[in-house]
């Protein structure tokens, strides 16, 4: 009787351990809420650029990197997001979500986002890191 009892406290201890590094495994890779949705929005933002649906391009920026973007002529969005130089990219290289704000990097492009009720929205694009010094951007409503 007292073998089966010491039996069962072990495997009930070993099960116990096994969760809780699974747990813990869980709580590292999953540290980072709301990236995933970031890079989709990012990545969306430029295929919807490339294949020139820039209409659907502006509905995925920030209300102020609209209005920064239109410079003062409501409206022009589109017309806007046309004009800029975004190089082509493909591949998401890092996403991290700090409570309601993002920054994707992908190949080709840094994107900064900001989480507004359940999507992602864009607050500049088309970034470039200076070092130590605030990233340059083509796109940028901050």
């Amino acid at each position: 009787m007292r073998t089966k009892v010491a039996m069962t406290f072990r495997a009930l201890f070993a099960l116990a351990a096994a969760a809780a590094v699974a747990v813990g495994a869980t709580a590292c890779s999953g540290s980072n809420p709301g990236s995933a949705e970031a890079a989709a929005a990012a990545t969306m933002f430029h295929d919807d650029v490339r294949s020139g649906d820039v209409e659907a391009a502006c509905g995925l920026l920030a209300p102020g990197t609209v209005e920064e973007l239109e410079e003062g002529e409501p409206g022009s969005c589109a017309t806007k997001l046309r004009e800029v130089d975004l190089r082509a990219t493909s591949t998401v290289l890092q996403s991290k979500a700090y409570g309601s704000d993002a920054q994707v990097v992908l190949d080709e492009d840094t994107v900064f986002l900001v989480q507004s009720g359940q999507n992602w929205k864009i607050t500049a694009a088309g970034c470039t890191s200076r070092g130590e010094r605030p990233y340059d951007c083509l796109i940028d409503g901050s």
